[in-house]
């Protein structure tokens, strides 16, 4: 994909996203919207920057990542920390919902209503996690969605996480950042 057409599809990837490109390329193109934009740096934006996040698998209804837990994510325990869990679940959960998007049904973008959360076992850092992120109902208005945080297959993270969806034209015009991030 050319460099133009990637960063028109990373500007639109929450709430136009590309439908005629491969599944691959439009979660590729929203993770790119968390991690790569210049005029966005938000706590996501650190999450994924700082874990070298790699996306595995990608079908329909579900994704699958890898990550680095770097000192970036961790608490004073020197543990993933658990709002930081929260937001790698949050944004990478919303990458699977992105997978059953067609023109007219989860088109038009998505927000959070609910996301609970379950500790299971420590995240350490150093530790290389696996994230497996599932679409398990999606309707007009709703979608819920389920993550976990692996390592080495043992379940450390899990997730439910219910959206809100969008229709075309539903999002406020004025709902658009004011300002531009600075590093």
């Amino acid at each position: 994909m050319d460099e133009a057409k990637r960063k028109k599809m990373m500007k639109e990837a929450y709430q136009n996203p590309d439908l005629e490109t491969s599944l691959w390329d439009r979660v590729m193109a929203l993770n790119a919207a968390i991690a790569d934009d210049p005029d966005y740096l938000g706590p996501d934006t650190i999450a994924h920057r700082a874990g070298n996040t790699k996306l595995l698998k990608v079908e329909p209804g579900r994704t699958e990542w890898e990550m680095d837990v770097t000192p970036a994510h961790a608490n004073k325990s020197g543990n993933m920390h658990g709002g930081m869990a929260c937001i790698i679940l949050d944004n990478l959960t919303s990458t699977a919902l992105l997978t059953l998007a067609k023109p007219g049904f989860l088109d038009a973008g998505h927000v959070s209503r609910t996301i609970t959360m379950s500790y299971l076992r420590p995240v350490p850092i150093g530790a290389k996690i696996k994230v497996v992120a599932e679409a398990v109902a999606a309707g007009r208005n709703t979608a819920n969605l389920k993550g976990e945080i692996q390592i080495d297959g043992k379940v450390c993270v899990t997730c439910i996480h219910d959206k809100v969806v969008f229709k075309k034209g539903e999002v406020h015009p004025n709902q658009k950042p004011k300002h531009k991030a600075k590093l």
